[in-house]
């Protein structure tokens, strides 16, 4: 159990190198634009973008192949954690690099085929998750020792293991991501191969397959990892019904995560498991190894890709919700649009984001994260975030309120089926203004632009009861 611990530590450290970012960047896109250019299609590194052909493809975080490379580097070291550290294993995570290259490189060619075909479909984070997953699954021969040979179990073991990593590395940044990784990690050093189905088993998984189609058409979409960690096959039981376990658990879900009272509860839970094992008196994981059966293996391969589309069939759609009229717009995509306001300053601008599909918002930071750019709160004013040489603050409009923090957004629209709402986003260059003065005018604007929303669904709600009343 210790040597998991340091195995899950290593990790953890792993998912923080966001400072690759910007070297796998410098690699990735002329071995994106080269190959391109290979098969003659006409590829251009613009910074902020790629164009493959009539393609545009935003860069982002995630294209540079950070999250790739760390999801490899985390299963080598998993699968190969009985082992002394020797040259093989070094060998190995050297390997790790081209191959994370490589998939990422696919992964793109992959998302600019599907957008060439359905554009202006918007393509879902999840989409863009699952399809460097199945990227990774082919270089995964390379880094772990008799791949072909090995037993179901430890199939299931490395294919939990990559899917946990696959949701938690893009979110490590996000408020309370940290803690999120943490728990899952711990969680991930107990999984252990349960028993055989039996009754006691099979109404667990009838359990976990109905709570994945509840969260699926709930689009509540914080509680997939925490639904991934509770996988009947390899679930620690007696760690989950520990009430140290529940409260580690909860803190998978980012909504409790990012609360600082519920990080220091959870943080007393994982210190004080922590001790026992050091201390020796944690209950001692099961050697025994119990094949999953014929039936139960390809179940589980289909339920485990659940997180990254099954809220895209069955989860309830909710309409794009655009700008008030009687305002400048531009569209910028198929659920985004710059508004400018009458007598808005005109180095502010303002952007209004509609739903993604079916999923909550994200917050500022990794909205901006997600498209390359780091922010961090702006020592002149603790409301506003900096990166670069812009300031930027966000809002929320949901079920008819305006929100100006994060937490109080999530908190709002976390119950099941619950809208999505909208995101609105303004910045403006640091050297036009000062960080006080952005924050009122920000304050100003969005209060504005969410008042003339308001009354606008005020009059469409009065329209409808009017027709209803006609009509009866």
């Amino acid at each position: 159990m210790i040597r998991n611990l340091i195995i899950i530590s290593a990790i953890f450290a792993l998912l923080q190198l966001a400072n690759l970012t910007e070297l796998l960047s410098y690699l990735s896109r002329p071995l994106v634009t080269g190959t391109a250019s290979l098969f003659g299609i006409d590829a251009f590194n613009r910074g902020t973008d790629i164009v493959l052909g009539n393609v545009v493809l935003p860069w982002t975080q995630d294209c540079s192949g950070v999250n790739t490379l760390i999801i490899l580097w985390g299963v080598t070291l998993w699968a190969n954690r009985h082992k002394n550290p020797d040259r093989v294993l070094i060998y190995r995570l050297i390997l790790c690099i081209p191959a994370a290259l490589i998939a990422n490189m696919l992964r793109i060619f992959t998302l600019a085929g599907y957008r060439y075909v359905f554009y202006p479909a918007w393509e879902s984070e999840e989409l863009h998750y699952f399809v460097g997953f199945l990227w990774l699954i082919p270089f995964l021969f390379l880094f772990i020792d008799d791949f072909r040979r090995m037993s179901r179990s430890r199939w299931i073991e490395i294919l939990h293991l990559s899917l946990v990593l696959a949701l938690i590395a893009p979110a490590i940044f996000s408020p309370g991501g940290s803690l999120v990784a943490l728990s899952s990690l711990f969680y991930l050093a107990h999984t252990q191969s349960n028993n055989a189905i039996s009754g006691k088993m099979a109404i667990a998984y009838l359990g976990w397959i109905g709570a994945a189609f509840f969260i699926a058409w709930s689009s509540m979409e914080s509680l997939w990892i925490p639904w991934l960690l509770l996988c009947p096959r390899l679930a620690p039981w007696k760690t989950v019904f520990s009430w140290t376990g529940l409260v580690i658990l909860s803190g998978t879900v980012p909504i409790l995560a990012m609360h600082t009272e519920w990080q220091l509860i959870v943080g007393i839970a994982l210190a004080y498991r922590i001790m026992l094992i050091i201390r020796g008196s944690q209950q001692k994981l099961s050697v025994d190894t119990v094949e999953p059966g014929n039936v139960e293996l390809p179940l589980l391969v289909l339920l485990s890709l659940a997180p990254f589309s099954l809220s895209a069939i069955i989860g309830l759609a909710h309409p794009v919700e655009l700008p008030p009229s009687g305002y400048m717009t531009r569209q910028i995509t198929t659920n985004s649009y710059q508004v400018n306001l009458t007598g808005q300053p005109a180095d502010i601008r303002m952007y209004w984001y509609g739903a993604y599909g079916d999923g909550r918002h994200h917050s500022l930071a990794s909205c901006m994260r997600f498209r390359g750019l780091e922010l961090e709160t702006a020592a002149e004013h603790t409301g506003v975030m900096t990166g670069g040489n812009m300031w930027m603050k966000d809002f929320y409009i949901h079920d008819g309120k305006l929100f100006e923090n994060y937490s109080d957004y999530l908190l709002a629209s976390f119950s099941p089926f619950s809208p999505p709402g909208v995101h609105i986003i303004l910045d403006a260059p640091v050297d036009s203004m000062s960080a006080s003065y952005f924050s009122n005018k920000s304050v100003e604007l969005a209060t504005r632009i969410y008042t003339s929303y308001r009354d606008r669904s005020v009059q469409l709600a009065n329209k409808r009861k009017l027709q209803n009343s006609k009509s009866m």
